[in-house]
């Protein structure tokens, strides 16, 4: 089977409520931000072919030092919610004919090229499915990857509801790995959170937080 061209939607234009501050561009001791550590992990990918950031308006972009090597997206509406943020992302991505797209999320510093490669490979070996997502213990989640059948359905989303809804819903077919590593699941939402994710990054990566 040849390789899917599969085009990354990567949302980044929440508004940091719970952080109390602009959280994509909180540093790891090792000098990447924290957006940008998902953000590697899809461009060395062998499976993503491009990559749509969606970012709000005002986004300064100090933690996408290679924006140029992506779309990016400013998208007004993502403060509505997370479904906007998924349908600007979506007619973005669309414009490249993608086989499949694989959404996201840019919170998530954990995730790895060797996931993304697992999750795409799961969703190529069966034409008829719908999706492939992760699963992490009694719950699925982003990474996900959808194919076009999906692309109306996720653009007809509404409010802060993410593509996880879709995953529970039986008019589609789907396949879901299972994820054991407790990193990859993390999205950092609140100082505690960056403050669990730095103690994750020093034991597994071997810098000081």
């Amino acid at each position: 089977m040849d390789a899917l061209n599969i085009a990354a939607i990567y949302l980044a234009a929440g508004q940091s409520v719970r952080m109390g501050r602009p959280k994509l561009s909180l540093a790891f001791a090792d000098g990447e931000r924290l957006g940008e550590k998902g953000w590697r992990a899809l461009r060395k990918s062998a499976v993503v072919s491009h990559v749509v950031a969606v970012v709000s308006p005002e986004d300064p972009l100090e933690w996408l030092r290679d924006a140029s090597e992506a779309t990016v997206v400013r998208s007004p509406e993502s403060k509505f919610g997370m479904a906007y943020s998924i349908r600007a992302g979506l007619r973005a991505a669309r414009e490249r004919l993608p086989d499949a797209v694989l959404v996201a999320l840019a919170d998530q510093p954990f995730l790895t090229p060797l996931l993304l490669n697992r999750l795409a490979c799961a969703f190529a070996d069966s034409p008829a499915l719908d999706y492939a997502a992760c699963n992490y213990g009694s719950f699925s989640a982003p990474p996900a990857i959808f194919s076009p059948r999906m692309y109306d359905a996720l653009e007809a989303l509404e409010g802060d509801a993410g593509a996880r809804r879709l995953l529970s819903d039986a008019a589609y077919k789907g396949i879901r790995i299972s994820i054991e590593d407790e990193r990859i699941a993390m999205d950092v939402d609140t100082p505690g959170d960056w403050q669990a994710a730095k103690r994750m990054a020093c034991k597994s990566f071997g810098y000081k937080s």
